[in-house]
């Protein structure tokens, strides 16, 4: 597929689609003109229709431990059928509305018979051994009907496209059955290398899905959530390999890119959010840990990893090609800080174990158990005789009831722990379902003197109380463990000070501390 270097080449973009924006086709649609307006080789890659790999999983626990028929499995996708019905009957005219029908009637058919033949296997619709390619197949069900749908809208509309099926992961086992993320990332670009082959496109508008079959426990597992979004980072990044011309790597959104808070969190009365034009990749890493949903952390990883720039575009605010950029290098600007970052789905798991006190290795012992349950953490806040971790949670309902069953197993096994070979009874284990983290990002608060200080004393002059804080050396992002009741006024408070600048609120702040400290040292001169 290499270029022939005295051919000027139109550039490439690779464009990937969400889900709600998928469920919107005459936005696709006109996002693709735009492209091809400007002389741009456009490739999409797309997520499944909005809410439909929700409920695909449900479908499956519906399923699971009943000797189900054919009926039965026709019942249980009902719902995901449902989705594909509205999209088609709203946009498909026709002998084309006649094929998405049959797309979908084709589809579904192969799929039913994939469960039928696999449903002797035990738990064979939950994530454990033997049961990830079945499961991968159903929740990959999603990809294949949107690029399917996709495929027959353009060419509806008069498009020419080439559709990108049959994209399978390649061999990822290491020697001794050992699977990693490099093997897996290898795999799929061997696979996506292979699937574009040798033939020459034109001006097609290729279709990828976000889904890429064949990793060895389902890409759910194996890249998380928000798969499509690496997908279609590493569709950019073989593409570059093979020579095109790769000028732009878009995330189609219905906002422009980051900004100083989620405008959808502040008081539009109030406050004003501040687009970011530039945001490094480091950067952007640590607003994903921090729960913005804007792109898979993965995806930005995998984008570091090989130098590749990214941008944030919204779909319905193409014209102006105003969003923000991704890329390498420390980028800084004159506010405080970048971004706020809320997570209202955060538990808090406190252990109080009274032999902290005086034996090392217990933080270590506690997160090697979580890590082998597969259990992410995003802050250890620790004290004297207890430890407290907090575990961010995945944001669909389905994927959230999964990840609190692993929560309530781990917690079982902490109850007896080892440390430097002597075994701990630990009878105090407190789970908090009511807790939130607002995390404060940005380089720029590095070389600020007291912006801890500051930031908590927002907190404690509007009477937010704060269970638990983290930060590193680098200061790049203050953690902060509060109530979910207080999360979105603290995320208003905090953007009304440091970004907006609002005099009543500093008035009101500053009024607020001077009778706290006038309060505290009366307490200490009494």
């Amino acid at each position: 597929m290499s270029a022939n270097p005295e051919t000027k080449r139109a550039p490439t973009t690779v464009n990937k689609i969400g889900g709600k924006n998928m469920s919107q086709l005459d936005k696709v649609l006109n996002a693709v003109n735009i492209f091809e307006s400007r002389g741009e080789k456009v490739v999409l890659v797309v997520s499944a229709l909005e809410g439909v790999t929700n409920k695909l999983i449900k479908a499956m626990d519906d399923l699971n431990g009943q000797d189900y028929g054919e009926s039965d499995i026709t019942t249980a996708f009902e719902a995901a059928k449902a989705v594909h019905g509205v999209t088609i009957e709203k946009f498909f005219k026709g002998e084309y509305k006649v094929d998405a029908y049959q797309a979908y009637d084709s589809a579904f058919e192969i799929l039913k018979q994939a469960l039928m033949n696999h449903k002797k296997i035990s738990k064979i619709l939950m994530p454990v051994v033997n049961s990830f390619e079945i499961r991968d197949q159903v929740i990959g069900f999603g990809e294949n009907m949107a690029r399917k749908l996709l495929d027959i809208f353009l060419q509806q509309e008069g498009k020419k496209t080439r559709l990108y099926e049959d994209v399978r992961c390649e061999e990822t086992e290491e020697a001794g059955g050992k699977i990693s993320s490099r093997r897996i990332e290898k795999g799929v670009h061997g696979a996506i290398r292979k699937a574009l082959g040798s033939e020459e496109t034109g001006n097609d508008i290729r279709i990828f899905g976000g889904h890429v079959a064949g990793t060895p426990r389902g890409i759910t597992i194996d890249e998380g959530r928000g798969y499509s979004d690496v997908t279609g980072v590493d569709v950019a990044v073989v593409l570059r390999e093979e020579g095109e011309d790769v000028t732009a790597t878009r995330f189609l959104k219905d906002v422009r890119g980051i900004y100083t808070a989620n405008p959808k969190n502040l008081n539009s009365k109030k406050n004003k959010a501040v687009l970011h034009e530039d945001v490094s990749i480091k950067v952007a890493l640590e607003i994903a840990g921090a729960g913005s949903k804007l792109i898979n952390p993965r995806a930005l990883s995998r984008a570091r990893q090989h130098n590749h720039d990214l941008q944030i575009r919204d779909i319905s605010n193409l014209d102006d090609d105003i969003g923000t950029n991704i890329s390498t290098g420390s980028i800084l600007t004159h506010h405080a800080f970048k971004t706020i970052v809320s997570n209202m789905n955060m538990d808090a798991i406190t252990i109080d174990v009274p032999e902290m006190a005086d034996e090392p290795g217990f933080i270590a012992a506690i997160s090697d158990v979580f890590a082998k349950h597969g259990i992410s953490i995003d802050g250890i806040f620790p004290e004297g005789t207890s430890i407290t971790f907090s575990v961010p949670l995945p944001e669909d309902e389905s994927d959230r009831k999964v990840a609190r069953k692993i929560i309530r197993t781990v917690i079982d096994k902490l109850k007896t722990i080892e440390v430097n070979e002597e075994q701990y009874i630990v009878d105090d284990i407190e789970w908090d379902k009511s807790r939130a983290s607002i995390s404060v990002v940005g380089k720029e608060m590095h070389d600020r003197v007291g912006m801890l200080a500051n930031i908590s004393g927002v907190f404690s002059a509007f009477g937010i109380n704060i269970t638990a804080v983290v930060h590193g050396s680098k200061q790049t992002r203050i953690n902060y463990l509060i109530d979910k009741q207080d999360c979105k006024r603290a995320e208003q408070l905090l953007h009304s000070i440091f970004v907006d600048n609002d005099p009543e609120i500093i008035a009101e702040f500053t009024k607020r501390r001077a009778e706290q400290t006038e309060a505290l040292t009366t307490t200490f001169t009494l």
